[in-house]
């Protein structure tokens, strides 16, 4: 018998046999052993053959006259340290089921992220046959220089109506096509050849607040996979306009499976399947690479600065000048994020940290806490010193 070989189940040196019978019975659930495996250690340890009944019997007289023997004898203290060890095995059974809660919750998780990403392989091959994307090889640029696109809170799947701001499926796809015109623009302006292009995170509106919730037009695996494909289309577009595309992809918050962040990993984000939607979409496309985050955050390096791309909401403005660091090992020279939905750039001695404005506008959120924030992204471009030139991207009322 397997159990019998753990040591917890021996006889301790100086337990008395009766002690020993009592733990065992009241314990079993903690070692996980029945009445049955009981009965073989107790016969073991006295050399006896009784059946079980007759050990889980004797028990059963130990727990009916238990009570009252310690109630009418027993002084205070010794009461106080039986109801401590009472307790404890109570908190020892808690324990043990919270941990088998978490382990299936973890497991139903880790299911539900597979099945999004076997919908999301069906999504590809129907797109595939039916919408081609369009790509030719670009010229050779007249210089090697090196641009930098922010894309950060595009919030797909709301819906938004107030004083200062409009935005619903049609008002998105508007944006995007004007924030591709507008880098191309700037990019060939500039004589760019390799382009950095930067998901910052919060590509969709997702589930986690409730008036993201009720704003939302599209569930959370249809917003994911509209971004995906747009994404894909504006990245094939790039790479025909100029020599490189570097990609980087920053989980943001609002891609979470779970309103409550306590629930799930860093890992468990819609956000995390842009990668491998665009891996599976673009694998023809030669001159697009891709780098994932690890950590929620990706270090690079765009012509001779190190640079590190976050989504925000674990990097305070403030803190992360110094945090970062920490973990990288060096300086880096820029530091981007998005999540706060307003334009900002500060330096910080040798770092400097940009934060790229939200495509999506103001919403509800916005206009409760009487932010003004208007609809913007970003575009640089960068010579040997870092950046050398900052285009703000907006979208004009006329396209609201």
């Amino acid at each position: 018998m397997t159990a019998i070989l753990n040591p917890v189940l021996h006889r301790e040196k100086e337990e008395s046999f009766t002690d020993y019978h009592i733990r065992l019975f009241k314990n079993k659930d903690t070692y996980h052993i029945d009445t049955k495996t009981i009965a073989a250690l107790l016969n073991k340890d006295q050399g006896t053959n009784y059946d079980e009944s007759k050990w889980r019997k004797d028990f059963k007289q130990y727990e009916r006259w238990n009570d009252y023997i310690m109630s009418k004898n027993l002084d205070e203290e010794i009461l106080k340290k039986y109801e401590e060890v009472r307790l404890q095995s109570e908190k020892e059974k808690i324990r043990t089921r919270d941990q088998k809660r978490e382990y299936r919750k973890s497991i139903a998780n880790q299911a539900r992220f597979e099945k999004i990403k076997d919908d999301v392989v069906q999504a590809i091959v129907n797109l595939e046959s039916k919408r081609p994307l369009r790509f030719t090889f670009p010229l050779p640029a007249a210089t090697e220089k090196h641009g930098l696109a922010l894309f950060s809170d595009w919030h797909f799947g709301m819906e938004i109506d107030n004083r200062i701001n409009k935005f619903n499926k049609e008002i998105f796809d508007e944006r995007v096509e004007h924030l591709t015109n507008k880098v191309i623009e700037y990019g060939k302006k500039n004589h760019v050849s390799t382009l950095h292009v930067a998901n910052l995170g919060d590509l969709i509106g997702g589930l986690i607040h409730v008036s993201t919730r009720v704003q939302a037009n599209e569930d959370a695996v249809e917003q994911i996979k509209y971004v995906s494909e747009t994404l894909a289309e504006v990245l094939a577009m790039l790479a025909s306009e100029f020599q490189e595309i570097k990609f980087y992809n920053v989980a943001g918050n609002h891609g979470r499976l779970s309103p409550s962040k306590n629930d799930v990993g860093i890992k468990e984000n819609f956000e995390y399947l842009i990668n491998w939607y665009l891996e599976a979409r673009l694998r023809g496309i030669k001159n697009i690479s891709i780098e994932p985050e690890q950590d929620g955050f990706v270090p690079a390096k765009i012509n001779n600065q190190e640079v590190v791309f976050v989504h925000g909401h674990y990097d305070r403005v403030d803190q992360c000048v110094t945090r970062l660091p920490q973990l990288l090992g060096y300086i880096p020279s820029y530091i981007f994020g998005g999540h706060i939905h307003h334009n900002y750039e500060k330096e910080y001695g040798s770092t400097t940290v940009v934060v790229n404005g939200a495509l999506v506008g103001a919403d509800d959120y916005a206009m409760q806490g009487r932010f003004g924030t208007k609809p913007s992204q970003k575009f640089m471009v960068f010579d040997d010193n870092g950046i050398e030139a900052t285009y703000i991207i907006r979208f004009s009322k006329k396209a609201l």
